[in-house]
């Protein structure tokens, strides 16, 4: 069962564009492997800005400092 995981802040997306981004992935994968679409897995995992760092700084840190 393949499982395709996909990061991304937290409110970037809504339910309608994570349905579609579940429905295109899944897709793709299907063209891709040759496997029915029921064998994909498609996990969204929403990450808060200050569970996420880049280069020792918090991503909440770092758009508070470019505003």
């Amino acid at each position: 069962m393949p499982v395709i995981t996909i990061s991304m802040g937290t409110g970037q997306a809504d339910a309608e564009q994570k349905k579609t981004i579940i429905q295109d992935f899944t897709a793709r994968a299907v063209e891709i492997m040759g496997l029915p679409p029921q064998s994909f897995t498609v996990l969204i995992n929403e990450l808060s800005h200050d569970a996420v760092g880049v280069g020792g700084t918090t991503l909440k840190e770092k758009f508070a400092a470019q505003k």
